[in-house]
């Protein structure tokens, strides 16, 4: 189980960091933050979420395949990574609870 978690941790994060091609970015000033939705080379939304103005992940992060299926919810609170994480993939839904970066119960879900 705990092999699974972090091969989507790792597939999340990997997906944030080459997905840096400021043409599929749309970045907008909100308050002290900053909405960013990044987008695939089709124009359907990859990710979407908040960046303080220091560059750390706040609030909440959607992530999608390039089908427009869900892919991850994640929330960070200033950079750390805080509450109920939901992961997809194919036919199975994972619940990550994190406190403060570290992983307090992982749980597989049926598909709704």
């Amino acid at each position: 189980m705990r092999k699974i978690i972090i091969s989507l941790i790792f597939v999340f994060c990997t997906t944030l960091t080459f997905s840096q091609d400021r043409r599929n970015q749309k970045i907008e000033p909100i308050g002290d933050f900053f909405e960013v939705t990044i987008y695939y080379a089709d124009g359907s939304i990859m990710q979407h979420g908040f960046l303080t103005k220091d560059d750390k992940l706040h609030g909440s992060w959607e992530s999608y395949y390039a089908n427009g299926n869900r892919k991850a919810v994640a929330f960070y609170d200033y950079g750390d990574k805080v509450g109920t994480w939901y992961y997809w993939f194919m036919d199975k839904k994972t619940m990550v609870v994190y406190n403060r970066n570290k992983i307090v119960k992982v749980e597989e879900l049926s598909i709704e």
